[in-house]
């Protein structure tokens, strides 16, 4: 009787033991999710820039004193070539979207070449061309404030205003008397013009878009126009009768393409 109550329990054990190994088969192993790393970029904080580029510049007209100063004329022609740019700045991210920062930008020597008259009765009976060469280097300080429009990818556009001033600095300008018709005996010859330097009101407007290198550092490539008001440009010629001013610059107009560098201290 023993025998047969023992032999039921063992069967029992292996019956029980069997359902639960299928019931283990039934039921899926759990899923490990593997969590891929986020690289995170810099946000808020101070920042420094560094910053290179190509300006072309305008000038809105010369105006000049005709040997006295009350007489006054227009050069009838006035060409500034393009330049190099270097600069560089302290910034602050405030937020996603909102950063300021404070630059100095270098605009090197840019060539001018104008002429205050041209088929102008000289000499005897002849005709003369007035040409006038001259060189404008800019240096802006500018406040600037800039929206970053999010960020895609690592990318980020922008839009920014800046305001400020600028010193402009003309050298000598040179003006060169040219027969080019008839008799123009005692004519012929050349001038030289001291240039001036002075401080201006300044503005800006930027565009462009910046691209994630690390988590602290950004390649900012973009678009930079600056509006400098008007101003002294040369003097009369030394042994003049008149003295000071005699030529002065309209507006300027900088159109720079540049490519810099944010480092963030974060």
């Amino acid at each position: 009787m023993r025998s047969i109550f023992r032999f039921s329990v063992f069967s029992a054990g292996l019956l029980a033991s069997s359902m639960l190994a299928n019931a283990a088969d039934l039921i899926p192993p759990p899923v490990v999710e593997v969590v891929p790393e986020v690289q995170t970029i810099a946000v808020g904080g101070w920042y420094l820039r560094g910053d290179i580029g190509y300006s072309h510049t305008s000038v809105d007209g010369v105006l000049y004193y005709q040997g006295s100063p009350t007489l006054t004329g227009s050069f009838e022609k006035h060409d500034v070539g393009g330049a190099w740019m270097l600069g560089g700045g302290i910034g602050y991210q405030v937020n996603d979207y909102f950063r300021v920062d404070w630059t100095v930008d270098h605009h090197f020597w840019a060539d001018f070449d104008g002429s205050s008259a041209r088929g102008v009765a000289c000499g005897v009976s002849g005709t003369c061309n007035y040409r006038d060469t001259s060189e404008l280097a800019v240096t802006t300080l500018l406040a600037n404030a800039y929206l970053d429009l999010g960020n895609f990818s690592g990318f980020t556009p922008y839009v920014g205003a800046g305001i400020g001033g600028a010193v402009v600095h003309w050298a000598d300008l040179q003006n060169t008397e040219t027969c080019v018709a008839g008799d123009c005996t005692g004519s012929s010859g050349s001038s030289n013009h001291d240039g001036n330097g002075e401080w201006r009101f300044a503005y800006a407007l930027h565009g462009g878009v910046s691209y994630d290198l690390t988590a602290n550092m950004k390649l900012d490539a973009g678009y930079t126009f600056k509006h400098i008001e008007g101003g002294h440009m040369f003097n009369f010629e030394p042994g003049n009768t008149n003295d000071g001013q005699q030529g002065f610059d309209g507006d300027i107009k900088i159109h720079t393409v540049r490519a810099g560098i944010r480092w963030n201290f974060m």
